[in-house]
């Protein structure tokens, strides 16, 4: 969760997403970034000579919990046209998941891994969101995750996620209907 507020429109809606996973038995750990001691990748290129990441923080964990779960949901409101703060530091860091040694490139992470990318922006189009999405996948993309869903949801200002209740209907239909998902 890449928002920092708590239980607003970002949240909200990965809180959707959560419940229609759960109702196929797929369970989530979600991760509020915002309250997490979290540091920036300092471009030490540590992780490239050693394999792992030499800040020690809660990134750490929820690195760790990638390597281990099969999938993930990458969930960020819109913060002048791109990711926040918060979300960004995580996909900076999960630049440690790369494997760069033979002077080739592979990712650490097992095959098979899923993502669900959500973004979330105040604006009243979708050109709003700017690089949002984009900045989540791309990472996430170059690390061999099959991002199975996109999720985009704009104009909060005049619609936010509480006051629709077509949302709801939506992302269950949406991740029900996913081929891609485990029951």
């Amino acid at each position: 969760m890449g928002s920092p507020r708590k239980g607003e429109n970002t949240d909200r809606l990965t809180d959707l997403a959560i419940e229609a996973l759960n109702n196929k038995n797929i369970e989530v750990k979600k991760y509020y970034l915002n309250s997490k001691k979290i540091f920036g990748c300092n471009a030490c290129e540590y992780c490239i000579a050693n394999g792992n990441c030499n800040i020690k923080d809660d990134i750490t964990e929820i690195i760790n919990e990638m390597k281990v779960s099969d999938g993930y949901i990458f969930a960020a409101p819109s913060y002048n046209y791109n990711v926040s703060s918060q979300m960004k530091i995580l996909m900076d860091r999960t630049f440690c998941l790369n494997d760069y040694s033979n002077n080739s490139w592979k990712t650490k992470l097992d095959p098979g891994k899923k993502a669900i990318i959500i973004g979330v922006c105040k604006g009243k189009s979708i050109a709003s969101m700017g690089y949002t999405m984009e900045a989540m996948r791309k990472p996430i993309d170059e690390l061999g995750v099959k991002i199975i869903d996109e999720i985009r949801y704009f104009d909060t200002k005049h619609n936010p996620v509480i006051s629709n209740p077509e949302i709801k209907k939506e992302l269950t239909f949406r991740i029900t209907n996913n081929s891609e998902l485990k029951r």
